[in-house]
Parts: structure tokens; sequence; C-alpha cells
């Protein structure tokens, strides 16, 4: 599995939901979306399904360390999304 670039990321799935294995992250102490922190990682899962996703991640998560499920679209503002 290849280590990729949160661009590289979002280039190739644009508008999925995308489980990151063993994310890099800022080290700084920002708030916010995991998006915005999230350096690279090992992408073990996409989906446009949130649902789908959630119900791999299990039994994916248990070949890495640290999972972040992140969101490659636009979210509306007015939007919130629960895992």
């Amino acid at each position: 599995m290849d280590i990729l670039s949160i661009d590289q990321i979002k280039n190739q799935y644009p508008n999925e939901w995308v489980l990151v294995g063993n994310p890099q992250m800022r080290e700084d102490d920002f708030v916010g979306p995991i998006i915005r922190k999230l350096i690279s990682g090992i992408v073990l899962y996409h989906s446009k399904d949130k649902r789908e996703l959630g119900y791999k991640a299990a039994d994916l998560a248990q070949s890495v360390e640290e999972t972040a499920c992140i969101y490659t679209g636009k979210v509306p503002k007015n939007r919130k999304f629960w895992l």
C-alpha cells in the first residue's frame, strides 16, 4: 500500500468518503476538520456512501495502528456529519 499526500487523495477520490490508515497529521493545536490537519496516509477504503465505509472500517482498521475518516468533497456550511 502506498502512502499518499492529502492532495493526491483528494485528486484520486473526489467527493468520496475515505478511510485513511496511519494518518500523518500536523502537530499544531489546530481545532477543526481532520482533513485540514491531515498531511498523508494509506487509503484503506473509499466510497461515495458513508455507511458503506462505516461497515467496512472495523475490519480494515485492524491492519494499521490508527485511522482517520475524511470526506474529500465540499461540505455545505450548515451540514454536519456524524460517524
